[in-house]
């Protein structure tokens, strides 16, 4: 196929086009700016345009919107160091003018990344942005290493200072972007491939959690394992043996979720009990007030955690939990804090933790600790 590749940038557009040739391309064509791109399209249609967008003269949004007009492509991929929210929205006006995204990735494109979209391209059947998920493309995405551990950190609210961080999968695909989060990963644990990406993401955060270690940092990594994921029973034992081998002993705690003794006792029960019988210290995390039910199902836990909202709120919801706090000799944490002020409250109410916008966003593993860890 035919591959036209567009930036001002003569080290990017270099870099893609030797990306383009190690993944076996030979008839690519190039431009510097929009107009030559155009010119380039216009006498030789192809079959995918790789185009920037900050470019001089006609910027890479104008040249996508020619492109669409006069249908001088099948497919397009935007490559852009512009905010993730930039490329998202091009990407949806491209859509809806009637191109075939690929995907809107950020610089520099990485070659696994442009082989996934180059694959798209040969394989119509898919399509960018709103794929619908299989389980082969998660498999897919695991062998491509697009499953990363980031980290929320977590403040201990005596002492003003980040002593945890909570690992959050999160997936970087060209096809659907960056997902992350309870609600994007979900439809994940559905799959027969979840194991797979548990153990992927988790060896990521061991990895960063190791180099802590060797840095100094002397804090607590707590890896929130689904009940997806818990289907290989073989998960904890494999977990055992990467934390010895990282340097992470004594430094892991599984976070199970309360929800999941509602709806599988049977499994998390084993869950919790497995974790403990390998030595991991195990946090439970209710997120509704559905949630407190669960209590009633697990049998001991080191960490409860609760939204922030609830500490403020008269009733029942905190009674139990301090109830069961306290019958388990366990420390409670809360999640969401929004707001900086109310941590001095938090502290004299008797919680330790505190996790969410106002403790810090997730964030890498070299950024969390340069961040949140680097003092500590």
């Amino acid at each position: 196929m035919h591959i036209l590749v567009a930036d001002d940038h003569d080290f990017q557009r270099s870099l893609m086009l030797r990306l383009l040739h190690d993944l076996g391309e030979t008839d690519i064509s190039e431009a510097r700016d929009g107009a030559e791109a155009l010119a380039g399209a216009r006498f030789k249609r192809p079959d995918v345009v790789i185009s920037d967008l900050n470019m001089p003269g006609m910027d890479g949004m104008t040249f996508i919107r020619h492109l669409a007009q006069e249908k001088l492509t099948d497919s397009l991929i935007i490559a852009s160091g512009l905010a993730p929210g930039v490329l998202k929205a091009v990407e949806t006006v491209a859509v809806a003018s009637g191109l075939r995204v690929l995907g809107a990735v950020s610089k520099p494109l990485r070659k696994d990344a442009l082989a996934s979209l180059l694959h798209l391209h040969a394989n119509p059947g898919g399509t960018g942005g709103a794929t619908s998920l299989d389980a082969s493309d998660v498999d897919r995405a695991v062998a491509l290493g697009q499953f990363k551990a980031w980290f929320s950190p977590i403040l201990d609210v005596g002492a003003l200072h980040a002593v945890a961080v909570e690992v959050i999968p999160r997936w970087e695909s060209p096809e659907r972007g960056v997902l992350m989060g309870d609600a994007a990963m979900a439809p994940i644990n559905e799959l027969d491939a979840a194991p797979a990406v548990a153990r992927a993401v988790i060896q990521g955060a061991l990895s960063g959690g190791g180099l802590w270690r060797q840095l100094g940092w002397r804090g607590t990594i707590i890896v929130p394992l689904t009940a997806g994921s818990l289907r290989d029973e073989t998960l904890l034992d494999w977990l055992k043996e990467r934390v010895r081998m990282s340097g992470m002993a004594g430094g892991l705690t599984i976070a199970l979720d309360a929800d999941d003794f509602i709806k599988d006792p049977a499994r998390a029960a084993l869950a919790l009990a497995r974790a403990m019988m390998n030595g991991f210290p195990v946090c439970v995390q209710l997120r509704s007030p559905a949630d407190i039910e669960a209590l009633a199902m697990v049998t001991s836990c080191a960490i409860v955690t609760c939204p922030a909202a609830w500490t403020s709120t008269e009733g029942g919801l905190m009674q139990r939990l301090r109830e069961f706090a306290g019958a388990n000799q366990a420390t409670i944490g809360v999640t969401q804090v929004a707001d900086a002020g109310i941590l001095g409250q938090l502290h004299d109410a008797g919680i330790r933790y505190a996790q969410g916008p106002a403790v810090g966003r997730a964030a890498s593993a070299a950024e969390t600790y340069d961040s949140h860890l680097a003092m500590n």
